[in-house]
């Protein structure tokens, strides 16, 4: 791969297909546990090509009851975007194993990926058979069902999550945020409550809270919850401009005023968020 090529990628983060790897890897494990350590390795370096072979081989090398390294190279094979390859290597791991659940989650990623999400969703729901309190499970049918455009269906499989994982602060958001679409605010506001006392430090479930009071016409509490969001995260300038709105909005001109400072050192990118939230909010900016 070019010198200047890999630089920019380093510099920008990107993952890049590494072609110098297309004739394989040059030394395989000596067993399916050493190759699926290898395929693993190349992965994480990128290195896409190397990373199936390695896969592949841990195929032949392993039991043939043992689905493990077939699950991986069907994850290897969707990261370079196989899609059909991909999807015969679940279905022949779900043929000889039809009891595991991993290859209905990794097959309804794929179909999901894909635009195919009622067949995603039946995946999903093959895993949630076998495991009904699994509540990453849950998630994710929840999750395929709002994106369909369920979101009444959605919150039950949402619930179910909350319920088998209690303490886990992202259920509960996402509960919220689902009500929240509802527009069943007080709810809404006791599920973000939840996950604000589970993760008092995240300042993102502030701005949603922020969201909700608005919605509910608390407008004090509304700014309260900026102002904490702001407090967590000071050097977010997008919550400086989003303060100086509502403070405006409320009639408050000389607090908003201390915000102006801050919030003119918003990028474009804060600039376009505080504008996604005030129309959340119910503002016309028109």
């Amino acid at each position: 791969m070019d010198a200047n090529v890999n630089a920019i990628a380093d510099l920008f983060g990107a993952i890049t297909l590494d072609h110098s790897d297309s004739q394989g890897p040059s030394k395989f494990g000596n067993n399916a546990e050493e190759s699926e350590q290898l395929g693993r390795m190349s992965l994480d370096a990128g290195k896409y090509a190397e990373a199936i072979a390695h896969f592949q081989k841990a195929v032949e090398q392993s039991d043939p009851s043992d689905v493990k390294s077939r699950i991986d190279l069907a994850g290897a094979l969707e990261a370079t975007d196989q899609f059909s390859a991909a999807y015969r290597q679940y279905v022949k791991a779900l043929a000889i194993k039809s009891d595991v659940t991993e290859p209905h989650v990794g097959l309804a990623d794929l179909l999901k990926r894909h635009g195919r999400t009622s067949e995603a969703i039946m995946e999903l729901e093959k895993a949630l058979e076998a495991e009904p309190a699994n509540p990453y499970f849950n998630l994710k049918i929840s999750e395929a069902l709002r994106t369909s455009g369920f979101p009444m269906r959605a919150m039950e499989y949402a619930v179910n999550a909350v319920v088998a994982k209690p303490d886990d602060s992202y259920l509960h958001y996402w509960v919220g945020d689902l009500l929240t679409q509802l527009k069943q605010y007080p709810e809404a506001l006791q599920s973000l409550r939840a996950a604000v006392e589970l993760s008092p430090g995240d300042d993102f479930l502030y701005l949603r809270c922020a969201v909700v009071f608005w919605l509910s016409d608390m407008k004090v509490e509304s700014i309260k919850a900026v102002r904490l969001a702001s407090d967590l995260e000071p050097e977010k300038h997008v919550y400086h401009g989003l303060l100086e709105e509502l403070l405006r909005a409320t009639g408050q001109d000389a607090e908003a005023e201390l915000e102006v400072e801050r919030a003119r050192q918003m990028d474009r990118f804060d600039e376009d968020q505080v504008e996604r939230i005030l129309k959340e909010m119910g503002f016309d900016l028109a």
